[in-house]
């Protein structure tokens, strides 16, 4: 068997009741210090599955309810407890303590707002009277492809220009409810906003109302999904990059 790690608490951390890990085994801690590892065993060579991946966000989401968390990136595995102990939590005891810290009482919260396509197509329409005049044109057969290909890229700008202004719209609601934003590269997101918002745990009533309202006030092209609690994951990772431990 090994150990596989989930994430750094402080030592006083409460296990959370009937959170199992990965293969439905106990978690426990291991502790050094002020610091502990949330752990569990497995079988190394058991068969990754979409189902690990699950417990061990599902522990890390269950400890962060009351606790500070520093997330372990999926995959990390030790021999026993006490390697543990000695080359995680007390290697880098002091920069983990300096995290804790630093974290201490912050919460992720995860945005992710999709477009309804036809409802974007049926706005850009309305809209757009270059567009609609030239749709109706081709609708009626009197255009070349040439023109349908124009169309099409007409189209496919006007639709980026409206997720560019959307974007930007919900950045500035949101961001005042944060300590901090970080924000998904447009080139790479698959959404018209993939946000982070860091925020304390003891505003998180305030915070999930004030989402809750900015949900419900968007035009009905606009859909948000929100996740969290979580570990500070997109906060922490930049913080822990170059470690090793998180490599």
């Amino acid at each position: 068997m090994s150990v596989h790690l989930y994430g750094i608490v402080p030592a006083d951390a409460s296990l959370p009741s009937d959170v199992r890990g990965r293969q439905t085994d106990p978690i426990r801690t291991v502790r050094h210090g002020s610091l502990a590892a949330i752990v569990s065993d497995v079988d190394p060579d058991a068969k990754i599955g979409r189902e690990d991946l699950l417990a061990h966000a599902h522990v890390l989401e269950a400890f962060v309810e009351d606790s500070t968390v520093l997330p372990m990136r999926f995959g990390v595995l030790l021999g026993s407890d006490d390697e543990v102990a000695e080359q995680v939590l007390q290697a880098r005891e002091e920069r983990l303590l300096t995290l804790l810290k630093e974290f201490d009482g912050l919460q992720q919260l995860t945005i992710k707002a999709v477009h309804d396509e036809q409802e974007v197509l049926r706005v850009l329409v309305a809209e757009n009277p270059q567009v609609r005049a030239f749709r109706d044109s081709v609708a009626a057969g009197g255009e070349s492809y040439q023109a349908k290909l124009e169309l099409g890229r007409m189209v496919a700008g006007g639709i980026e220009q409206i997720e560019q202004a959307d974007a930007a719209y919900l950045i500035d609601q949101l961001a005042p409810l944060a300590r901090d934003i970080r924000i998904e590269d447009q080139a790479k997101r698959k959404y018209v906003l993939d946000a982070a918002l860091l925020v304390s745990r003891d505003d998180r009533a305030q915070v999930d109302a004030a989402i809750a309202r900015i949900g419900r006030e968007l035009p009905p092209r606009l859909r948000l999904r929100f996740v969290g609690p979580q570990p500070a994951y997109a906060f922490i990772d930049a913080a822990l990059e170059g470690e090793p431990v998180w490599d």
